[in-house]
């Protein structure tokens, strides 16, 4: 059964060619869902490395020799100089606890997106736009082993928390792909058609991952669940919609599943009918991982809820961005997932933009967030980090320039 607004992406699709062919895999955090777990790769037998790309429409099995990590909580982010003509793209570490600073890796004429720390903290998988190319490539937090799995035009990667699949997006190809990462077997799970796209957005849990569907010129209207153990090629009708905003705020929500994968939770705010002005009410409401059924959760008439995180299965993180009136409130909020205790934690801030794991915004041990914030100057845009503690405070900023771009990747430990 389809809502209003999937089947309105649905018809004019299927009218212009047959669409089919989608899927996903996903992740374990606890027992079998989201959460990180220890599973290590064996040193034995691993794949050979390479930087090199593989053949076209093909890719490579990663090697994941195994990394003992340390006990300091520890930040990675992206710096990239020189854009729009990338200079060079480093992945760094700070250690929050002796605030030293480290270069993982430092790539010339590379900018770097996309980047996200395994669940085990071990890895970073990334995506590196160099000239002619744009590789998806992996390395080890201590910054060996870099290696490249696929070549083409890899974006919105999502890495499962068992480490065991990857799926991403070619808009080049046109397909939705799916890399078992020990063999380096890619399959297609979906192809779309030019103007309508997909976009992977996290797993679930290891069989299933949540997508936006999305029509040309328009904002992502509609959540979906694809589940790979229907195997590759499936049909986009087949997909099971968990949430459709296009009837009521398709230009102000968010979405993301609780640590054990057993709620999805949606936030929502008000677009003034005669501006693009962001305002309250701010609704957040929570709803079975798959959808429709949903109650109220937190509600507030002079906020509008931009993003929400689930950072652990009791407390929630989401931002407030008001734009026209009581901006006073605007920034980082917490709140549990009860609507117990809502407390303003940072006056502005963004969640990371590639990954909506826990340890993409929360520190292992969960007491401590990450923000990036990039304001506009007269001398260009002015991009800052910080880092604060879930229990209130202060947030204390770890990096800030002007004209380099820098972006959180994680949490792990070091």
């Amino acid at each position: 059964m389809y809502t209003t607004g999937f089947s309105r992406i649905l018809t004019p699709v299927l009218a212009v060619c047959l669409v089919s062919l989608f899927v996903i895999a996903a992740p374990l955090f606890h027992a079998g869902a989201r959460s990180a777990h220890s599973n290590t790769t064996s040193n034995a037998a691993l794949p050979a490395i390479s930087t090199s790309c593989p053949a076209p429409g093909t890719a490579r099995a990663a090697s994941l020799p195994s990394l003992t990590l340390g006990t300091h909580p520890t930040i990675v982010y992206i710096v990239n100089e020189g854009l729009p003509t990338p200079t060079f793209g480093t992945l760094k570490r700070y250690d929050v606890v002796t605030g030293a600073k480290v270069e993982i890796v430092k790539m010339a004429s590379t900018a770097i997106s996309e980047a996200q720390v395994s669940a085990t903290g071990q890895w970073l998988l990334f995506v590196a736009h160099v000239p002619g190319q744009v590789k998806l490539q992996l390395i080890r937090m201590d910054g060996k082993f870099l290696q490249t799995l696929y070549c083409g035009n890899p974006s919105q990667a999502q890495w499962s928390t068992n480490q065991q699949l990857v799926l991403f997006s070619d808009p080049n190809s046109g397909h939705i792909y799916l890399l078992h990462m020990t063999t380096g077997v890619l399959q297609v799970e979906l192809s779309f058609s030019r103007g309508f796209t997909i976009h992977p957005r996290t797993w679930l849990d290891n069989t299933r991952a949540y997508v936006t569907l999305q029509l040309p010129d328009q904002p992502p209207e509609s959540v979906a669940i694809l589940d790979t153990s229907k195997g590759p090629n499936q049909n986009v009708q087949n997909l099971q919609v968990a949430f459709d905003a296009s009837t009521s705020t398709p230009f102000c929500w968010d979405f993301d599943s609780s640590p054990d994968a057993t709620r999805l939770f949606v936030s929502q705010c008000t677009i003034g009918f005669l501006s693009s002005a962001a305002r309250g009410p701010g609704v957040i409401t929570v709803r079975p991982p798959t959808g429709f059924s949903y109650s109220y959760l937190y509600v507030n008439q002079a906020q509008a809820f931009t993003a929400v995180r689930a950072v652990t299965n009791n407390t929630l993180l989401f931002t407030v961005g008001n734009t026209a009136v009581n901006t006073s409130q605007n920034g980082l909020w917490r709140v549990g997932t009860d609507g117990s205790n809502p407390a303003h934690l940072a006056p502005s801030g963004e969640f990371n933009r590639f990954s909506q794991f826990p340890w993409s915004n929360v520190s292992r041990d969960s007491s401590k967030y990450v923000l990036q914030i990039a304001r506009p100057t007269s001398a260009g845009p002015t991009y800052t980090l910080e880092y604060g503690s879930l229990s209130g405070g202060s947030p204390f900023v770890f990096a800030s320039i002007t004209n380099v771009q820098l972006a959180t990747v994680g949490w792990t430990t070091m």
